[in-house]
């Protein structure tokens, strides 16, 4: 398993390849490999999604994603 850590001035779901996995600012456990990452609603952010490759991480380690307010 690996993990990531979205950023977000506020609190918003987490959608990993189309999926609700967890909440912006708070440690999500995924699967290893490459990823399509976006925030749920309202669309008052950018970039509209990221693609990374989560590889290597850990819980006191995690890869981090940012987006920012339009």
């Amino acid at each position: 398993m690996e993990f990531l850590v979205v950023l977000f001035p506020r609190k918003r779901q987490v959608k990993i390849d189309g999926e609700v996995n967890g909440s912006t600012n708070e440690l999500i456990e995924i699967e290893g490999g490459e990823h399509s990452v976006t925030l749920g609603p309202p669309k008052t952010f950018k970039p509209a999604s990221r693609n990374v490759d989560v590889r290597n991480t850990s819980a006191l380690m995690p890869m981090t994603v940012s987006f920012e307010d339009k």
